[in-house]
């Protein structure tokens, strides 16, 4: 079977299809917000990195008379770049043929065949790049040419400017060198940090954009992401995630891409499998990210997406390699077949609107009628890409009653309302005054100059508002009474849009927090970051207090007191002892490194002298710190105990593999216990850490490299 042929059979195929649907239906309210981005080009935005406007922004100018069709274009042909790029990688992984399952598999599931190749998100420019920077790496790594690691460089870039999730293309990378001994050395080569610089240099326009306005695309996606409450486990919202995250793969692969994880680790601590190795390195990192925060904080389910795309390549291989099991076969045949009808039925609802969903509500629901729209069409997500022709008719017909030189301007409260509206009448200006900073913020110039004109207020029933009630009586003068415009879909009533018309408007008597908005809310990176260390401190030293830990965490507390750092003696004589039983010949070169890696790193130590953070005992008083024996109250950073403890475990990591997994628990237990008991802050143990690692393996491969002693 020639496999290269049917994958261009089944990648050109699935293109045309996309071709024929994409200019049929409105856009999305997030297709819409990027569509808006273009009306404002800039080094970067309030949500997210430049990319997908300069995207759309082109393909639009191409395609002025069908602006759906031009805002989607990019996507689809970047799908059809993706599935060729994805076949490539496949097949240097394993072969031609789990390349052209891993093609059909990307067609199947729901979230790349849709979400990535038919809706424009940034999504889709991240997978591209996310792949050609899998495919630069191997061929890096495979042919030792520089050239390749610069090329990762400019494709990483290309994934950070579209999407901030691509900054941990370096770290997978990273980690991956870390973990194969093949591939190790490069650590002492200059072209990963080349490729490193690279890529910040291309990431450069986002920083610049971030620095002018206060670092608040920084700011507002640490708090979309990681939330602003202290961190507390709920098995619901991480049940709520994964079963979110499965609807979007599909139920049934699913739980085929779940073993596959499960798999993929076993083939590299039994096989010491490369192969299998990299897929971890590229995917698991990114699922665990991702899925830890949905630990404690509610994330969208296509967040983790990248390290679903990299395994797909590994459940490909599996399917062929299981294919001959009877009841796997049946399994994948009855999984593969929900996926392709979940895919059918996407397109084919959203065209024609074919599911009766009402058959699947309960009574209750169904007689749940609110402004005439029933439950079903408020819960069916596809409805809101129907009806923007009419609201964009309707809004020129009110405008065409009033004078050229006093027709009243666009504005609603919501910017991804506003941005819907912006897609109705691309021609117009439309506002958004809002009491939360959004990317509005930054386009729209001081409202002042609207001082005693009329505006045209319009909010849906999805994003219901009355403008008296969010303005107040005395931004308006008068309120004229509100309009509907009903919006129908096969005949039943679906959503219905209101206009309000507010005569004469006075800024300066907003409410403050609609004032400050405009003006844009500004947002200081470094505070953020300190918020959320706080915030992980609190969850460690709070919420996973717990008398089981307290009982063995104690004596170590109890040794700190007495200034005995008893964690970083254990790892030290255990790592004396084995290096006594593997390595005699070399013992003493191995002790004299070790020692000098320790005396290098006891000079660092006295760094916490030169900051002056105080520990979390005066930040928060003892009141509201969990300790135990060790009450610090100065010179928090970095911390010390960690810094020598996982010193000693990096080394003994680089010279003794064999034990890999007592350095980890040493090297994480060391930093968690110094959080646990209210001594650190998480910051100061990360970069203790850091320390402890980066001079540890600096120390070790300089005496390799330049020495003759054998280690």
């Amino acid at each position: 079977m020639n496999y290269r042929m049917c994958f261009w059979a089944i990648n050109i195929f699935s293109s045309l299809i996309r071709l024929f649907i994409i200019g049929k239906i409105g856009l999305t309210i997030d297709e819409a917000h990027y569509f808006t981005y273009t009306k404002y080009l800039s080094l970067s935005y309030f949500d997210h990195p430049p990319l997908i406007a300069y995207l759309i922004k082109v393909s639009t100018l191409v395609f002025q008379n069908n602006i759906e069709f031009g805002v989607r274009f990019p996507v689809v042909l970047i799908f059809f770049l993706s599935g060729w790029i994805f076949f490539i990688c496949a097949k240097k992984l394993y072969n031609e043929k789990t390349a052209f399952v891993s093609v059909l598999l990307l067609n199947v599931l729901p979230v790349f065949s849709f979400l990535g190749a038919v809706v424009a998100v940034p999504d889709s420019p991240l997978a591209l790049f996310w792949l050609l920077s899998l495919l630069t790496f191997i061929k890096a790594i495979e042919t030792s040419k520089g050239k390749f690691w610069y090329l990762f460089g400019i494709c990483t870039g290309f994934a950070m400017l579209s999407k901030y999730n691509g900054v941990l293309l370096p770290v997978c990378a990273a980690l991956f060198l870390v973990l194969s001994k093949k591939y190790r050395f490069w650590f002492t080569r200059k072209e990963p940090y080349i490729a490193v610089f690279i890529s910040f240099i291309m990431f450069l326009p986002v920083i610049m954009w971030n620095i002018q306005t206060n670092w608040a695309s920084f700011g507002f996606q640490l708090g979309h992401g990681f939330g602003s409450s202290i961190p507390k486990f709920s098995f619901n919202l991480l049940a709520k995630s994964l079963g979110a995250q499965a609807g979007y793969i599909s139920p049934l692969l699913f739980l085929t891409f779940i073993a596959a994880t499960f798999l993929c680790l076993k083939d590299i601590f039994k096989k010491k499998d490369e192969t299998s190795l990299f897929i971890v390195c590229f995917c698991v990192p990114v699922l665990f990210l991702f899925d830890f925060i949905a630990t404690f904080h509610e994330i969208l389910p296509h967040w983790p997406i990248m390290g679903y795309l990299v395994l797909s390549i590994y459940v490909a291989n599996l399917t062929l390699k299981f294919w001959n099991i009877k009841w796997f076969k049946i399994y994948s045949y009855l999984s593969w077949a929900l996926a392709v009808f979940m895919v059918v039925i996407v397109h084919l609802h959203i065209l024609y609107g074919i599911v009766p969903i009402k058959k699947f509500l309960p009574q209750r629901q169904i007689e749940n009628v609110k402004y005439g729209i029933s439950e079903a069409e408020r819960i069916d997500i596809t409805n809101e890409v129907y009806g923007w022709k009419e609201v964009g008719a309707e809004i020129e017909k009110i405008l065409d009653s009033y004078p050229k030189d006093n027709k009243p301007f666009i504005f609603t409260y919501k910017s991804y309302l506003a941005s819907e509206l912006q897609y109705c009448v691309p021609t117009l200006r439309v506002f958004c005054i809002s009491d939360s900073p959004n990317a509005y913020n930054f386009w729209q110039a001081d409202l002042k100059k609207f001082k005693n004109k009329n505006g045209l207020f319009i909010c849906n029933d999805f994003f219901f508002a009355s403008p008296q009630d969010r303005y107040g009586t005395q931004a308006f003068a008068s309120y004229e009474e509100v309009k509907i415009l009903p919006i129908y879909r096969n005949g039943i009533k679906v959503k219905n849009f209101f206009f309000t018309l507010c005569k004469s408007f006075n800024p300066s008597k907003l409410p403050e927090e609609y004032s400050k908005s405009y003006t844009s809310k500004k947002n200081n990176i470094f505070k953020e970051l300190t918020r959320y260390d706080y915030a992980a401190f609190r969850f460690i030293n709070g919420s996973l207090k717990c008398k089981i830990l307290d009982f063995f965490i104690a004596p170590i507390s109890y040794c700190d007191s007495k200034d005995f750092n008893v964690s970083f003696f254990v790892i030290l004589i255990v790592s004396l002892l084995i290096l006594w039983q593997t390595k005699k010949d070399t013992f003493w070169t191995n002790l004299a490194l070790l020692a000098s890696v320790l005396a290098v790193c006891a000079i660092l130590y006295f760094m916490k002298n030169c900051f002056e953070r105080p520990r979390p005992l005066s930040v928060f008083g003892s009141e509201s710190v969990n300790t135990l024996y060790e009450k610090i109250h100065r010179n928090s950073f970095p911390s010390g105990h960690t810094e020598m403890t996982v010193a000693v475990c990096t080394f003994m990591f680089i010279q003794v593999k064999k034990y890999w997994y007592l350095y980890i628990f040493f090297g994480i237990f060391s930093g968690f216990y110094r959080i646990y008991v209210g001594s650190h802050f998480p910051s100061d143990v990360f970069v203790g850490a850091c320390i402890g690692v980066f001079f540890a393996y600096i120390i070790v491969e300089l005496f390799k490299k330049h020495m003759k002693y054998s280690l």
